[in-house]
C-alpha cells in the first residue's frame, strides 16, 4: 500500500465513503461506512481502473466538492463563470478519486478506529486513526459542513490548507489554465504508477 496521507497539487490526502451513504446525516456513521468501503477496495485486488470505478460514487457522496473547490481556489473561484466552476469541481473530484485509488491499492492488515465525534465550527469533526500492520498509526480527522466532508486533517496537516496554498501559488505564477493542466497530469501520473508497481 502506497500511503502518503497529505496532498496538494501534486498529491492529495483523501477519504472515501460508501456509495449511497448520503442517505444518513450521522457523521460518525458516514465515516465508518467510508472506512469499510476503503478496506473493501483494498481487499478487492482490483487494478487502478477498477479501484477508480469502485471509489467514484463514494467520493462524490462523501465530500462536499463544491465547498472544497471554492475554498481551494479562493479569489480565483469568484472570477469563474458557472460552467468553469463546474468544470473545475469535476476535475477536482476526479483527482480525489484517482488519489484514493492510488494510495489505497492493497490490503496488508490495515484497520480504522473512530476515536470521537465533536462539534466544530459550522459542523462536526470525526477523529479517527488508521493503524497499519506494523502498529504505525496515522490520525485522520474528518471535518463536516452540513452533510459533506470539506477538509481532512492527517497527523495535524490540513489537506484543504495545503491544496489552497498549492493551487493559488500555481495560479499566481503560471495562470489558471496551467493549474488545470497540472491536475490532469496528476491524474494521468497516478494511473501510470499502478502499471509500474511490482
Amino acid at each position: 500500500m502506497r500511503c502518503a496521507i497529505t496532498f496538494g497539487a501534486t498529491g492529495l490526502l483523501l477519504l472515501v465513503a460508501v456509495a449511497g451513504m448520503a442517505q444518513t446525516t450521522d457523521p460518525e456513521t458516514r465515516v465508518a461506512q467510508f472506512h469499510q468501503r476503503l478496506l473493501e477496495t483494498m481487499q478487492s485486488g482490483s487494478d487502478f481502473p477498477g479501484r477508480f470505478e469502485i471509489l467514484a460514487a463514494p467520493v462524490a457522496d462523501f465530500f462536499d466538492i463544491a465547498t472544497v473547490s471554492r475554498i481551494s481556489l479562493g479569489r480565483t473561484w469568484r472570477t469563474l463563470d458557472a460552467d468553469s466552476q463546474a468544470q473545475f469541481s469535476a476535475l477536482l473530484q476526479r483527482l480525489i478519486v484517482a488519489t484514493y485509488a492510488d494510495r489505497f491499492d492493497s490490503f496488508d492488515g490495515q484497520s480504522f478506529h473512530t476515536l470521537s465525534t465533536e462539534p466544530a465550527s459550522r459542523g462536526w469533526v470525526v477523529r479517527t486513526e488508521l493503524e497499519r500492520a506494523n502498529g504505525e498509526r496515522v490520525s485522520l480527522d474528518y471535518y463536516f459542513r452540513e452533510d459533506g466532508v470539506f477538509n481532512v486533517v492527517a497527523d495535524g496537516v490540513s489537506d484543504l490548507s495545503v491544496r489552497r496554498a498549492d493551487y493559488n501559488s500555481i495560479v499566481k505564477s503560471e495562470g489558471y489554465a496551467a493549474l488545470l493542466e497540472r491536475m490532469r497530469d496528476n491524474i494521468a501520473e497516478l494511473s501510470k504508477l499502478d502499471e509500474l508497481s511490482p
